[in-house]
């Protein structure tokens, strides 16, 4: 079954990157958290067929979100939904606290594995043969494997429908981190020196997906090396300075190791070694070929990067600006939601009085405010002088205008003062939203935006709902 499944794994991934290239975005159209499965139902239901299980099971948590997400394909009617739910919660459990194994319950046999915040399992009939055992673990660490891929995969088939002149850092460093674990067979890391620090830009499959995107603490050893202020040495000790709070470190040495263009260090890789020894040999030229072929990629990549934030973020608050707003909503994944178009009340007096300094550290506060009352998902974005719009995806009009509310009375109430000098800041709000006040997400911005006139109009510091 080993080989099968394999190529299960394979062909479903290659399926995913086919369709992910082939398709074109377009606006409003996608759903917020949705995507396709690199394991689709029937893979898992050949699976369970293979071994004659009651069930298979996948859980884990979005890396993003921080959610969780389950499939399971089961003989529904050899199962209770207390026996369902049964096993759900222990595969919950295994996949929190990392633990693989084999356990009977009252509906079977639950074969389990769980590493990276993700687990597997089968539920076999109470009585099956015993030698089957290790082929089943076997399909499961596969099955696992294929699980824990799944977001690199579509993030390297995603970086491929961006402009292809230029690759994105993250299909660089996953492309480098998958180069270098089949070459090695090892764990790998891949940080690189961006703007705000050092970013763990790729994750090879046998390493914690939790950990791309997030910057590493400054002294760190891996940062410390993509920083360029250590050499390359091995490490006994953590790399990564515990930026994942319960993630759980590999023990032995980590050989790291930087990236350089010419004599500019770009970024470092950490490479968990097998048996403590270092690569030599063949083997040693062809990582350091491979550090040497991705290091002007990563530094090119970076610099596009920066060149797409000035033209897309606000300097000044750091929110995206127009056209970064404009981009979002192209390639947000919602089919509803609620727009609120907003502005801070009286700002030109306040710039008058104040200067325009004082008006820029108000801009400063209030999108502050709006980074803290948002939720995980939803975009602001500063989209004129003190005019600011809020994209809430899957939010009907009332929890949008509760939501506009929330941020109204922060601001509100937060003190504000400007070289000693108090003055109180208000801001108005429009809401519409989509199926609520319109069929189609393309008119929210025109009834957002007339529902903020009328809340200007009424008195300011205030919500007004678009329809009314």
């Amino acid at each position: 079954m080993s080989d099968p499944l394999g190529l299960i794994v394979v062909a479903a991934g290659a399926a995913v990157a086919g369709w992910m290239v082939g398709r074109r975005p377009q606006r409003f159209r996608l759903r917020a958290g949705a995507g396709p499965h690199l394991l689709p139902d029937p893979a898992l239901d050949w699976l369970r067929r293979a071994h004659q299980a009651i069930g298979v099971w996948i859980t884990e948590l979005d890396p993003r979100e921080g959610e969780p997400r389950a499939e399971r394909i089961l003989d529904a009617e050899r199962l209770s939904v207390s026996q369902i739910v049964a096993v759900d919660r222990r595969l919950e459990r295994a996949r929190d606290q990392e633990q693989s194994g084999a356990e009977r319950m009252d509906s079977g046999t639950l074969v389990f594995h769980a590493e990276g915040g993700a687990a597997v399992g089968l539920l076999l009939p109470t009585q099956f043969e015993a030698t089957r055992l290790d082929g089943v673990e076997d399909d499961l660490r596969r099955l696992l494997d294929g699980v824990r891929r799944r977001p690199e995969v579509v993030a390297l088939a995603q970086a491929q429908t961006r402009d292809a002149s230029i690759e994105s850092v993250g299909s660089v460093g996953l492309r480098l981190a998958y180069q270098l674990e089949r070459t090695l067979d090892v764990q790998v890391v891949v940080a690189a020196l961006d703007t705000g620090g050092v970013r763990v830009i790729g994750v090879s499959g046998r390493g914690d997906r939790r950990l791309l995107d997030s910057f590493l603490p400054p002294d760190s050893g891996l940062a410390r090396v993509a920083q360029g202020s250590l050499e390359s040495h091995v490490s006994n000790g953590d790399p990564l300075g515990g930026v994942v709070a319960d993630r759980r470190n590999r023990t032995g040495s980590v050989l790291l190791l930087p990236m350089r263009r010419g004599a500019q260090t770009v970024g470092a890789v950490a490479i968990w070694l097998s048996a403590g020894q270092e690569p030599t040999g063949s083997v040693r030229a062809e990582l350091m070929e491979a550090l040497d072929n991705a290091a002007p990629r990563i530094a090119n990549a970076l610099e596009a990067d920066e060149h797409r934030r000035a033209a897309t973020v606000d300097p000044l608050t750091g929110l995206p600006n127009r056209r970064g707003f404009d981009e979002v909503f192209t390639l947000i994944t919602a089919k509803a939601g609620a727009l609120v178009y907003c502005d801070i009340d009286r700002f030109k007096s306040l710039n008058d009085t104040l200067g325009h300094p004082a008006g820029d550290a108000a801009l400063v506060h209030f999108a502050r405010i709006l980074r803290e009352q948002i939720r995980s998902g939803d975009v602001a974005a500063r989209i004129g002088g003190e005019e600011f719009a809020i994209w809430l995806p899957e939010t009907g009009l009332d929890l949008g205008a509760r939501i506009a509310e929330r941020i109204r009375l922060k601001l509100g109430t937060t003190a504000w003062d400007w070289q000693g000098r108090s003055w109180p800041l208000s801001a108005s709000f429009g809401v519409a939203s989509c199926p609520d006040t319109s069929s189609s997400l393309d008119n929210l911005p025109a009834q957002a935006d007339a529902a903020l006139y009328v809340a200007k109009r009424s008195g300011r510091n205030r919500v007004e709902r678009a329809g009314r």
